[in-house]
């Protein structure tokens, strides 16, 4: 437990009682970092979906 004191422009004392829970880093929840793509990929990903589509196209669906 942390008691914080402030005071205020007053000079009036205000203080505050805050929990604070320590987490074990081995319990902490894991979230993968995304990355983000390149230029090179995203081209590469928009041109291989314009070639699907167009062999899509070209076989009638």
């Amino acid at each position: 437990m942390l008691w914080l004191t402030d005071y205020t422009r007053d000079g009036v004392k205000v203080s505050a009682k805050i929990e604070e829970k320590i987490i074990d880093p081995d319990e902490m929840p894991y979230e993968p970092i995304e990355t983000i793509p390149t230029i090179e990929e995203m081209q590469t990903q928009t041109l291989l979906n314009k070639e699907v589509l167009l062999a899509m196209k070209e076989i009638g669906m």
